[in-house]
């Protein structure tokens, strides 16, 4: 799941009991109880009014005894566009490591993942280095489709290929593969036709961003967690466990 702060910016200012009040994680601990679904959060390090060095750490066990299924990782430092694209090793490495830093003190280390998405998936070869040195060894990222072909990472076509139709990629120490389908762009019918297409694949990775779930967001989606109870309803009964992408991997 990208993007991801404002929750919890919303939990430290509240004083929650538990994470799971604040009805974002309250939606996700509902959808692993019902199908077992695993959730990775990838973060922004800040937004307008606070940074993650604001985040109480008065959860930290709570994030610890669910961190089998609910974990936390870098995306970018800031909501800003393509900001790793240009990007020398000292700029991504600090950021993720910012990021890292903070997931380990609120969270545990056991909250950590070792995979993410980058924010608008694009890095340069120092860039990539930066990350493994950060101990980030997968990298999901976007590679469209037979019809609109495109590539992330700096990753060449011929590669890019491979991903795009479902398999996981290891290029020196890091592993790709592609996000299959991003839920806040299409209506919940058009996920199920998608998914229906995608049916046979060994797995299948799906992607959401925070903002959608809020009434106050300009593009607010009412129906966010009827997207995602469909189409983990779909994907349970079709055979699939959810699982995190390192467990691919490791």
């Amino acid at each position: 799941m990208d993007d991801n702060i404002r929750f919890l910016k919303e939990i430290t200012e509240n004083h929650y009991q538990s994470i799971f009040d604040h009805p974002y994680l309250g939606m996700y601990r509902r959808l692993h109880e019902e199908f077992g679904l695993k959730v990775q959060l990838n973060l922004f390090y800040s937004m307008e009014n606070f940074d993650l060095s604001q985040m109480s750490e008065a959860y930290y066990e709570e994030w610890k005894e669910n961190s089998d299924w609910l974990k936390l990782s870098f995306h970018s430092e800031i909501e800003d566009v393509k900001p790793y694209e240009s990007s020398d090793y000292g700029k991504v490495y600090e950021a993720c490591r910012k990021v890292h830093e903070q997931i380990k003190r609120f969270a545990s280390p056991s909250a950590l993942a070792s995979t993410t998405t980058i924010h608008y998936c694009l890095l340069t070869e120092e860039g990539l280095r930066a990350m493994e040195d950060n101990c980030v060894f997968g990298l999901l990222g976007l590679f469209g489709n037979a019809q609109k072909p495109r590539t992330s990472y700096g990753i060449e076509e011929s590669k890019a290929e491979i991903i795009r139709s479902g398999e996981i990629l290891k290029i020196g120490k890091t592993s790709f593969a592609s996000i299959d389908i991003i839920l806040n762009l299409f209506s919940a019918e058009e996920i199920l036709e998608q998914l229906m297409g995608m049916s046979q694949r060994s797995s299948i990775r799906v992607m959401i961003h925070e903002q959608y779930f809020y009434s106050d967001y300009i593009n607010y989606q009412p129906e966010f967690e009827e997207k995602l109870r469909s189409t983990f309803s779909f994907l349970s009964e079709h055979g699939y466990q959810s699982c995190f992408y390192e467990n691919f991997i490791s």
